[in-house]
């Protein structure tokens, strides 16, 4: 059995201030709780925050599969793993209202991107909404391009994510709303980043409390 980081992020906000908030968490250390792996499943498991030497990045060849998907992008149109090929994806799990490690994430992997110089054209970031209900395209569009990382945001049916995460086992929660504003509620999902070679095939799964640097050279293993 293999143990690897991960971690369920919690909001209670309808909505927030980008750029503050952007440039507020992108400084912030990141926390960690735990994937286990036991053959071929993914378990997630909250734990205490891991300190960053610790983090690793696991081979998951054969372990997940292939990437395929059929969601929406921010502008509307259909989206499947056809209009990335050859590209190597960065893809992880949030929502636009995660007070912190998602818009973490998205900053250290759009520095890891920017370090692979002419490269970085070969990299695609993608980042699947777990909250259909607020993250609405044009909020998914505004949220990715705060980081200028020429992320792709997706979004879909309920079905649509479920059956995506369900895929890559990615645990999520939808919690009901606590008052009588529908857009306040909190969601709690797993947490890392998985790393698909250009032919789609899931090669690593990284914490997203991993340095920059390892990152980058797992990226450059398979361009």
């Amino acid at each position: 059995m293999k143990l690897f980081t991960a971690h369920s992020c919690f909001s209670r906000y309808a909505r927030f201030g980008l750029s503050h908030r952007l440039a507020k968490v992108a400084a912030q250390s990141l926390l960690a709780t735990a994937i286990v792996f036991t053959g071929a499943s993914a378990v997630f498991l909250p734990t205490k925050p891991a300190i960053a030497a610790e983090s690793t990045i696991r081979s998951v060849r054969g372990f997940l599969p292939d990437l395929r998907f059929k969601l929406s992008g921010t502008n509307g149109q259909t989206v499947t793993e056809s209009d990335l090929n050859n590209k190597v994806v960065l893809l992880f799990f949030g929502y636009a209202n995660c007070p912190d490690i998602c818009p973490t994430t998205l900053a250290q992997l759009a520095m890891a991107r920017g370090l692979l110089g002419e490269q970085a054209e070969q990299v695609q970031i993608v980042f699947i909404s777990v909250d259909p209900h607020r993250d609405t395209p044009e909020r998914l569009k505004a949220y990715v391009d705060a980081f200028q990382a020429d992320a792709l945001g997706l979004t879909g049916s309920e079905k649509q994510i479920a059956d995506v995460a369900r895929r890559y086992r990615v645990a999520y929660q939808i919690e009901k709303p606590k008052t009588d504003n529908p857009n306040v509620y909190e969601v709690a999902h797993g947490r890392g980043v998985y790393i698909f070679d250009q032919k789609g095939r899931a090669r690593f799964l990284a914490s997203d409390s991993e340095s920059i640097e390892r990152l980058v050279e797992k990226v450059e293993e398979l361009l």
